[in-house]
This record gives C-alpha cells, sequence and structure tokens, in this order.
C-alpha cells in the first residue's frame, strides 16, 4: 500500500491567526478592486445616457444649427462657382472680341 499523504496542521493557533489575517487583507483588497471596477464600467453608461438626454432635449437646435452651417457653405460655393462661371463667360467674350 502506497503511504497516505501526510496533511500538515498548523502547530499553534498563531499559524491559524496569521493565515487568516492574510485571506482577510487579500477579500478586503479584491472587494476594493471590485468597486472601483463597478465605478469605472459605470462611467460609459452615465456617458451614454447624458447624450441621449442631450440630443432629445437640444436636438432640433443641433438640427437647425446643421442645416444652417451647410446652407451657408452650399450658398458660398454656390456664389464662388456663379462667379468664376461668369469670369469664364466675360474672359471668352473678351477674347473673342481682341481677335
Amino acid at each position: 500500500m502506497p503511504p497516505s499523504p501526510s496533511i500538515k496542521e498548523p502547530d499553534s493557533l498563531e499559524q491559524i491567526l496569521t493565515i487568516l489575517k492574510r485571506m482577510d487583507r487579500r477579500d478586503r483588497m479584491r472587494t476594493i478592486g471590485g468597486f472601483i471596477r463597478s465605478v469605472l464600467s459605470l462611467i460609459p453608461i452615465v456617458i451614454v445616457v447624458f447624450f441621449t438626454w442631450y440630443t432629445i432635449k437640444y436636438g432640433d437646435q443641433l438640427l437647425e444649427k446643421i442645416t444652417s452651417m451647410a446652407a451657408q457653405q452650399a450658398g458660398k460655393v454656390a456664389q464662388q462657382n456663379a462667379v468664376s462661371d461668369f469670369m469664364e463667360e466675360f474672359n471668352a467674350i473678351n477674347q473673342k472680341l481682341k481677335k
């Protein structure tokens, strides 16, 4: 028969107390770490909720600003194209008159 594995038992209560203190410290650190991790995982949820509320509350104003800026830029581009087209036509007529 193989010999039975010997289980080392603590020699005194002091060893048991030190082991329990280590376990208590480790559990406390794990609890603190879990709390910090939970708080950090809530940050993206808070951001999404805030931007959803902001979009619902001020979405109309935001869309109005975006469309007015787009219209202004489109007007500037159209005006520049109209001026350049006019200048091209003017230069073409001027070239014909010089010949």
